[in-house]
């Protein structure tokens, strides 16, 4: 029973990411992945993953800092550090476990980037990495929504190389 009801909350957390995907603007971004994150989280407990609750929690709670506050280094390293210490407490020796850890930090320390094309590629990281976590925790509607939100992605960073590639052709010679 928690398989079906954790896939059918991972289907509400995995619609929002699907349609964040299509969004430029990274502050939009943040707010919207705030609730996937916290849907995400509901959805790991209910599969047994607790790293992925915690990395999820935490993430949540990162994004609520962050919005509210510049997100200097030191809260950088503190939400990592934070979110490291309460999974050591989850996770178990599997490597498996530890993978949404990594992730969340990995996202936790490349947020501020300025480069909307490198905020996406970290996102497709960070992604594939929930991708293997979620296979292992047979989260099966995540699994086929990793492979849409990395297609929206995809289409983003072509229309932000061709806008960037319009903006040069207008500069003036």
């Amino acid at each position: 029973m928690n398989i079906i009801l954790g896939n059918i909350v991972s289907l509400m957390g995995c619609t929002v990411m699907v349609l964040i995907g299509f969004i430029k603007n990274k502050d939009r971004y943040i707010v919207m992945q705030t609730l996937q994150f916290l849907l995400n989280a509901l959805s790991h407990f209910l599969l047994g993953g607790f790293g992925g609750t915690v990395a999820s929690l935490v993430s949540a709670a990162r994004n609520i800092i962050i919005a509210k506050w510049k997100c200097t280094t030191g809260i950088k390293i503190a939400l990592i550090a934070v979110q490291a210490a309460l999974s050591i407490s989850t996770v178990t020796a599997n490597p498996i476990t530890w993978i949404p850890i990594i992730a969340a930090g990995m996202f936790t320390w490349y947020i501020d980037t300025k480069d909307a094309m490198w905020f996406k590629w970290v996102i497709i990281i960070t992604l594939i990495m929930w991708a293997v976590y979620d296979i292992y925790h047979h989260n099966y509607v995540s699994i086929w929504f990793s492979i849409f939100t990395l297609i929206t992605n995809g289409i983003s960073m072509v229309k932000i190389h061709k806008e960037r590639k319009e903006a040069n052709e207008n500069l003036p010679a």
